[in-house]
């Protein structure tokens, strides 16, 4: 199966630091990113968990302070 590779514009390796580094690729099923400078490399999560709100109130309303 070919690996389709896609870079991210804009994006900072979290290992070198290096902008414009990162590049999202794609096997079938499996996506992850890796560094083509420094060969750092992470799994892109396939569960997304939401952060306890910090108000007793569950709505799930948003509150922006200005």
């Amino acid at each position: 199966m070919t690996v389709r590779r896609l870079f991210i514009a804009g994006a900072t390796c979290p290992a070198c630091q290096l902008e414009d580094k990162l590049q999202l690729c794609r096997d079938g099923e499996r996506e992850w990113i890796e560094c083509v400078r420094c060969g750092y490399q992470d799994v892109r999560p396939t569960e997304v968990t939401m952060k306890e709100p910090d108000a007793p109130d569950d709505s799930g309303v948003v509150k922006f302070k200005p």
